[in-house]
């Protein structure tokens, strides 16, 4: 089985239980607006380019063969659009201005590189995460890499915003030990707007995932001005007390720490009127969520 992966991270440990190898599958029926890994959305390689890094030699441009690169002003200007990420470029960019974020692989060559530290995981009792974009997006190669990895004997987590049907849940219950389950925001019209999509796909399959006494941990990130609100709060208070198989409330402070990959693969970034959010706003915040009645809720 093959799929399209942009980054492995070794030694992980806030993505489940002890040390883990977390693999990012490319692809994300959200296009949530504060993305900080904008490059996961799109499920096909593509390129990247730091234009800080470049030094405005044009060696790249001769290397381009959908003459994707030209120079004006003495700097590079990308069409992505005309880009086909085939990487040519990148062979011919000294200063690593260029990059391709994603790349095809197999089932068993991710395996081979998860099982290098499989002493680490028996020791630790980590194992394998699977991230994304949403290892939803890529259903069957995620199932693979699972299945593979129940084989061998490795604890796994999967980190979704759950926008999966149901029958993709039932079939990886039983491969997955703990799931990261993402709520963003209650209010549907405002899912829609800052995320593209209904929250009514995501409500039905976390019921059903608690329904089968699926390990969850339910992942909240808060942005100010977009769900910092009571009505969010208590949505989620409401949530970990209405479902006991829910372990931890994971409140995921607002970042901006992503914010430059939007100009480096050609997307414009959406005007929060936010910076990263202080330690001292998300305690008040999970304060609050406290004495709406939430329970076990932390900072993730």
């Amino acid at each position: 089985m093959k799929g399209i992966i942009f980054d492995i991270q070794k030694f992980a440990l806030h993505d489940g239980p002890g040390i883990r190898t977390v693999v990012f599958l490319k692809g994300c029926p959200f296009n949530c607006v504060w993305c900080c890994n904008p490059e996961s959305i799109n499920p096909e390689p593509q390129l990247g380019f730091d234009e800080n890094k470049c030094i405005g030699c044009s060696l790249c441009i001769a290397e381009c063969p959908t003459k994707a690169l030209n120079k004006t002003c003495e700097k590079i200007i990308v069409n992505f659009e005309s880009c086909t990420a085939c990487g040519n470029c990148i062979d011919h960019c000294s200063k690593n201005a260029l990059k391709v974020y994603g790349y095809e692989t197999d089932t068993a060559s991710v395996l081979k590189e998860v099982m290098k530290d499989a002493d680490y995981y028996r020791n630790s009792g980590g194992g394998l995460t699977l991230s994304g974009g949403d290892p939803l997006f890529q259903f069957d190669f995620a199932f693979s890499i699972l299945s593979e990895a129940r084989a061998l004997g490795l604890n796994t987590c999967v980190e979704s915003e759950g926008f999966g049907t149901i029958d993709q849940f039932r079939k990886l219950l039983p491969l997955v030990n703990h799931f990261f389950f993402d709520y963003k925001i209650t209010n549907d019209a405002l899912h829609k707007k800052y995320t593209g999509v209904s929250n009514s796909v995501v409500l039905e399959n976390l019921n059903f995932l608690v329904s089968n006494n699926a390990d969850i941990t339910l992942r909240c990130v808060l942005i100010p001005g977009i769900n910092d609100n009571d009505e969010h709060f208590r949505a989620i208070a409401d949530i970990s007390n209405k479902y006991p198989s829910i372990k931890v409330v994971e409140v995921m402070p607002y970042h901006d720490y992503g914010s430059g990959k939007y100009k480096q693969i050609g997307k414009t970034l959406y005007p929060i009127d936010s910076k990263a959010v202080t330690p001292e706003l998300a305690m008040q915040w999970i304060n609050r969520m406290i004495e709406l009645g939430c329970k076990n809720v932390r900072r993730g």
